[in-house]
């Protein structure tokens, strides 16, 4: 994995670079350099992100009227599919404009990954007098899983929130679930270097989504012919 063109460019001009630079420079503490390393992640992908929720924002917002369309057009799907691309027009929705931010976003996942499972970083954390965890008594090596299930507890609980608020279709409503419960059982066994990765990068999108969230709670959408 780690070999892999575009995972090895990002693993050796980003993930190691950085985290060597903060634990030498800012912070001796790879649980920490990890949690800059998002931060900084997050930073660079936040226009993008914003362009991703103010879009899931809209499609919440006219999920009623698609309702009504497919209700009305039920039996004539080519004139159901019209009066959607209709609808997303006068709305200025782009339904494909949400995904593009989160698949750029899974290699940098990738890389994480591979770059703490990597021998290269185990030989940095197993070097003499190097802090190779986050606190001494919680995540004190990050490259075996959290055994107080903090993290994955904790990744849960804001993917569940994070669906919540752009959940479009009330049909979606048993996905609230099952996908926080998925999570949970995959990070129990999940490097805690990489849950911790994942859980700040899920808390910071779901804060951000949250602020966008009230920004247009009292926004109404003005289709473009309305004018």
């Amino acid at each position: 994995m780690e070999s892999f063109g575009p995972i090895a460019f990002i693993i050796n001009s980003v993930m190691m670079p950085f985290l060597t630079f903060s634990y030498e420079t800012l912070v001796p503490n790879y649980g920490l350099a990890i949690i800059f390393l998002t931060i900084l992640i997050k930073i660079f992908f936040y226009p993008l992100m914003n362009k991703q929720y103010r879009s899931m924002k809209k499609m919440q917002d006219i999920a009623p009227k698609m309702t009504e369309l497919r209700e009305k057009f039920k039996s004539n799907p080519q004139k159901m599919q019209q009066e959607v691309m209709r609808l997303y027009k006068e709305n200025n929705v782009n339904p494909l404009q949400g995904c593009l931010p989160m698949l750029l976003q899974i290699p940098f996942f990738i890389a994480i990954y591979a770059t703490i499972m990597s021998e290269q970083f185990k030989t940095l954390l197993n070097e003499p007098g190097v802090n190779k965890g986050f606190l001494p008594f919680w995540l004190a090596d990050l490259t075996v899983s959290d055994a107080t299930f903090i993290l994955p507890i904790v990744l849960a609980i804001f993917t569940y929130y994070s669906q919540k608020m752009m959940m479009v279709d009330p049909k979606q409503k048993q996905m609230l679930f099952l996908s926080p419960i998925m999570i949970l059982i995959f990070g129990l066994n999940l490097p805690s270097g990489v849950l911790l990765y994942w859980a700040t990068s899920t808390v910071l999108s779901t804060v951000q989504q949250s602020m966008i969230s009230k920004k247009t709670n009292s926004v109404t959408i003005i289709p473009k012919n309305a004018h």
